[in-house]
């Protein structure tokens, strides 16, 4: 394999998918990226096995092949160079020279062939949802998420699909988060998939300006295809709470509140709420609501 390409290009995939690599594991592999260099494409790719995540980039190709390198090592290299065009070249046995006109880095790789391959998606289903969407529905959920392991589905988001409708879901047991999203070209069919919380942010992270991102639902594994970026999510494999039964079908109360007035008060009453539930009361009145916290080690 041989080939080259700037440095800032290849850094910013590499930020991508170093970020998935394990700080510990069992299987030494993991702690590697894969470089395919193919075409004018240059794919890189890591994994810990539940995330993956793929990013692709242009490079000056010379000669197509593949190797395994040490993810934070050719990562922190790299970083350390200033935007300066950099050689590859990797030899039979898997050993990568990195030079440029600052120094030369060789660095010891392993066979390609050895590498975790990516999902396999069989008879997925496919939604596309502006990139702005989706990050709504996400960020406005995921902070609701559990992070207790003993209850696998509450610490994923819930992604709930039918009626040209998609619809995300969070909760610990306390509290819930939920928003919808209607548009024509979603599946009219139901669907549902819960997405962990780890993946999501990293889908966070790698979604940009105003595109569109193709969601990929399959069995075992969901895909996210964005911008130069793909990432595969291995599904929490649990039966999600009946949410809907916490939500009263009817309210006889409704209140309009402007939204900084609000929150400016809940964070003052906060700072008084207990440190174990961060409760705060509410005491509606008919043109006014009190808003109350104590906390015995500080209130008395």
């Amino acid at each position: 394999m041989k080939f080259s390409i700037q440095r800032n290009e290849i850094y910013e995939a590499l930020q991508k998918v170093v970020s998935v690599l394990p700080a510990r594991s069992t299987i030494p592999m993991t702690q590697n990226v894969l470089f395919v260099a193919e075409g004018d494409q240059l794919e890189l790719m890591a994994t810990d096995l539940e995330i993956t995540i793929i990013s692709n980039v242009k490079a000056a190709i010379e000669k197509e092949g593949s190797v395994a390198i040490p993810g934070r090592l050719i990562h922190d290299i790299i970083r350390e160079l200033p935007n300066v065009s950099l050689n590859f070249d990797t030899d039979s046995k898997f050993r990568t020279t990195l030079s440029s006109e600052f120094g030369q880095y060789k660095v010891g790789g392993e066979n390609p062939a050895e590498f975790p391959r990516k999902p396999d998606i069989l008879d997925g289903r496919e939604i596309v949802l502006p990139n702005g969407v989706l990050k709504r529905l996400v960020e406005k959920t995921i902070f609701a998420t559990s992070a207790d392991e003993l209850r696998p589905a509450l610490t994923g988001v819930f992604f709930e699909l039918g009626g040209h409708r998609i619809r995300t879901v969070a909760t610990d047991g306390h509290r819930l988060s939920m928003l919808s999203y209607v548009d024509e070209a979603l599946p009219e069919t139901d669907l549902n998939a819960i997405i962990s919380t780890k993946a999501l942010n990293f889908v966070l992270r790698s979604l940009d300006g105003e595109g569109l991102t193709s969601i990929l639902l399959g069995e075992k594994h969901a895909q996210f295809h964005m911008e130069n970026t793909l990432l595969y999510a291995r599904l929490i494999e649990e039966n999600y709470v009946d949410y809907t039964r916490v939500i009263p079908a009817e309210t006889n109360f409704r209140m309009t509140i402007d939204t900084n007035d609000f929150l400016s008060s809940v964070k003052r009453v906060s700072l008084f709420s207990s440190p174990v539930t961060a409760q705060v009361i509410l005491s509606i009145k008919k043109s006014f609501v009190t808003i109350h916290a104590e906390d015995v080690d500080y209130g008395g």
